[in-house]
Parts: C-alpha cells; sequence; structure tokens
C-alpha cells in the first residue's frame, strides 16, 4: 500500500522521506538542556518549527504531560479514560501510567490505540466509574458537546476530574461562537479549521458549570518564559481542569 502510495504521489512520497531523515538526524545530533519534550524524553537545543524531532509532538500535545503534573492529577491506581487520543498522546500516557492503574481510550471511530468505539454523547459506561478524563483538541469538532460534557459528567467518580483544552479561536476569543446554520463548507472560513464546529472561547468552560463541574484553570501566557520555552509551549493555549 505505502509503495502504491508512493508511486501515486512520488513528490509527496520523497518530501515525507526527507523529514524522517531530517529528524533522525536533527533528535541525535542536537541533543541538549535547553529544551525538554515530555512526550519522548527527548532533552534538545531547541524545537524545529515548534516539533519535536523525535516524536514530532506539538505544543499543544507537550502541554498534557505539564498540565498533569500542574494540577497533580495522577496517582498509583487510577481509572483514566482518555477521550479521541492521537498516537502520540496514548503512547506517552502508556508510558508514564501504573501498572495498577485503568486506562481506556474512547473514539467515535476505531483505531488500534482505541479501546472503546463509542460516542461520547452517549455511552454505555456505568456511572461514576472514572477517577480523570482527559480530552485535547477535542471537543471543537463535537456538535452535541453539552451531551458530552454531561455524559463525562455522568461517568466520573465524585471529585472525579476532567482536563481538557480546545483551541481557543481567534487568539484571545473572549466569547465561544457557533450556529448551527453555518453549511460543513464554511467552517474552516468561519472557525478556521474544516472541521471545527464552533470556535471556542475563553468563556468555554461555563458550559461546563453549567452541568455542574467546578473550574480551575490553566493559561499558558501566565507561566514564565523560562517554562514556556523549556518544554515548548504556545502562550495562546488553555486548559481547564474540572472538578465533579
Amino acid at each position: 500500500m505505502k509503495l502504491i502510495k508512493a508511486i501515486k504521489n512520488p513528490k509527496g512520497y520523497y518530501s515525507a522521506l526527507q523529514k524522517l531523515v531530517a529528524n533522525f538526524f536533527r533528535a541525535r545530533f542536537y541533543k541538549g538542556e535547553n529544551v525538554l519534550c515530555e512526550i519522548c524524553n527527548w532533552n534538545g537545543a531547541y524545537f524545529f518549527s515548534g516539533k519535536c524531532p523525535k516524536c514530532n509532538s506539538l505544543s499543544r500535545t507537550r502541554l498534557i504531560p505539564f498540565s498533569i503534573s500542574f494540577f497533580n492529577l495522577f496517582n498509583e491506581d487510577i481509572k483514566l479514560l482518555h477521550i479521541a487520543p492521537n498516537v502520540n498522546e496514548y503512547n506517552f500516557i502508556k508510558r508514564i501510567i501504573s501498572k495498577k492503574s485503568q486506562y481506556d481510550r474512547l473514539n467515535i471511530t476505531s483505531a488500534n490505540h482505541i479501546n472503546i468505539q463509542q460516542d461520547l454523547t452517549s455511552t454505555t459506561l456505568k456511572s461514576n466509574t472514572y477517577d480523570l478524563a482527559i480530552s485535547w483538541h477535542v471537543f471543537e469538532h463535537i456538535v452535541e458537546d453539552v451531551k458530552a460534557i454531561s455524559e463525562v459528567y455522568r461517568i466520573l467518580k465524585p471529585n472525579g476530574k476532567f482536563l481538557l483544552s480546545v483551541p481557543i479561536y481567534p487568539k484571545n476569543n473572549a466569547v465561544t461562537f457557533e450556529d448551527s446554520n453555518i453549511l460543513y463548507q464554511d467552517y474552516k472560513k468561519i472557525h478556521g479549521h474544516e472541521d471545527h464546529c464552533r470556535s471556542c472561547g475563553l468563556d468555554y468552560y461555563k458550559r461546563f458549570e453549567a452541568v455542574g463541574f467546578k473550574t480551575k484553570t490553566l493559561r499558558i501566557e501566565n507561566l514564565s518564559t523560562h517554562q514556556i520555552n523549556r518544554y515548548g509551549l504556545s502562550k495562546s493555549h488553555v486548559v481547564w481542569c474540572f472538578s465533579k
């Protein structure tokens, strides 16, 4: 299959190959103590266009381990539901979570690293099951997001935590905007992405509080320059830690 794709699109194939080779050498010859990718534990001189040369992680992905530590969310025996994780997110959690813990990955579509294929707006998961849920740049894709929020609230244990981040668009947008009359083909023009059904604002957390959650906020712009540069974070990102 890869050979067929390469034949059909040789320029794309060679471009991807060049990037792989470049990252291979970057990861080995640009080691240092300036930056740390907590996703793969690479120590280096700097990130390349915001990406880790070893695991290709982005600033938003590297924010997950930082946020877990910031809010002190892990313990030795935890039941965790990870909502629609990408492979990098999954590999990181799998590496750090203890063998005593339960780690479930839910998505509406199937993938090798997903073990629960269900719609988050209506699951068959038992109530009061999980200590922690994580969702990273997912809820901006969910049309019926309030149903999904209510479902997460239901399946969390009392005092359970929900760690969440969504893209704030446009930058520093104060008020969440969505309109069900917007056509799918216009999403990118209005919301900044072809699959985002809303433009999340800094007030997006209020939808979670309306369901019953309490909120703690981490705004990356309030961190020190050293922390932002060290972990390769983006000042525009916001993380909420909700408590049931």
